[in-house]
């Protein structure tokens, strides 16, 4: 088992939008309407247009986001020994954090475990700085369709042979709530590898500390952990029945996708298994 690619993200500092939808109760036939005097509408309008005011202040301080990260990677030990070629892949660009695990069983039939992951994080990151990166006017381009589109169409620019766990986060600043900028992050992953999202928090007892707010879960066939679900292209030599459409359809259907709210000052950690 892998140490794995582990890897922090820090997001550039911005405001973080509040606001939070009220609960309606319908009481049909237990009470009346009552009618509201003009005084009462008078405070009820000045209430409303000091909270929406208040609303926009804050969302106006979510300026489009960027990632700022590094990464670290080591191979296992005891495969350094056995002089086992290291598969893991990782990418880190200012709209796309991504790591791939390859699957080294793959090269006992002659065949590089780590051409695919890095093939195919390497298309995922041309996807989406085309897609995700704004002109100089700061217009984005608008063809982004999600995580899914965006790993089925790097995978088909791809031409290595292998098998490859995944999980990507794309940084989408083109998400707007109520008509304001609110920066998502979208979590697409296939197989073992895992992410996850920390946000500072201040209690008066326990001071400053990063809480987890979000954590994706490993996809393993029959929760078998020497089985994770993968992206692959293989030919006679492993599997002579092998149909690129099986892929496509894991990576459509297969695929674990998520979309979480990004703020200032998050972490984003992202792994292979031998991380988690």
């Amino acid at each position: 088992c892998s140490l794995g690619a582990g890897r922090c993200w820090q997001l550039p500092r911005a405001g973080r939008a509040t606001g939070a939808m009220q609960p309606m109760q319908r009481a049909f036939g237990r009470s009346p309407t009552f009618l509201v005097n003009t005084e009462q509408q008078r405070s009820n309008l000045d209430a409303l247009v000091r909270r929406e005011q208040h609303l926009a202040e804050q969302y106006q301080k979510n300026k489009p986001l960027m990632f700022n990260g590094n990464v670290y990677q080591k191979t296992h030990p005891q495969k350094a020994v056995l002089g086992h070629r290291d598969a893991d892949a990782t990418v880190v660009s200012p709209m796309l954090l991504g790591c791939a695990d390859g699957v080294s069983q793959i090269e006992e039939f002659g065949i590089d475990a780590s051409k695919l992951p890095r093939e195919l994080l390497d298309a995922c990151e041309e996807q989406a700085m085309n897609l995700l990166v704004p002109d100089q006017t700061g217009h984005i381009s608008g063809a982004y369709q999600g995580p899914i589109p965006l790993l089925r169409e790097a995978f088909k620019n791809t031409r290595s042979l292998g098998s490859t766990t995944v999980c990507l986060s794309v940084l989408d600043n083109s998400t707007r709530i109520h008509g304001k900028l609110h920066p998502m992050m979208a979590i697409i992953s296939v197989g073992d590898c895992e992410l996850m999202v920390l946000r500072q928090s201040y209690t008066q007892h326990k001071g400053l500390r990063y809480e987890t707010v979000f954590n994706t879960e490993m996809q393993r066939i029959d929760g078998n952990c020497q089985c994770p679900l993968q992206v692959c292209r293989v030919d006679d030599r492993i599997d002579g029945a092998f149909d690129e459409r099986m892929t496509i359809e894991v990576i459509e259907r297969g695929s674990a996708v998520h979309m979480v709210s990004v703020y200032e000052g998050d972490l984003v950690i992202i792994g292979s298994d031998g991380v988690f």
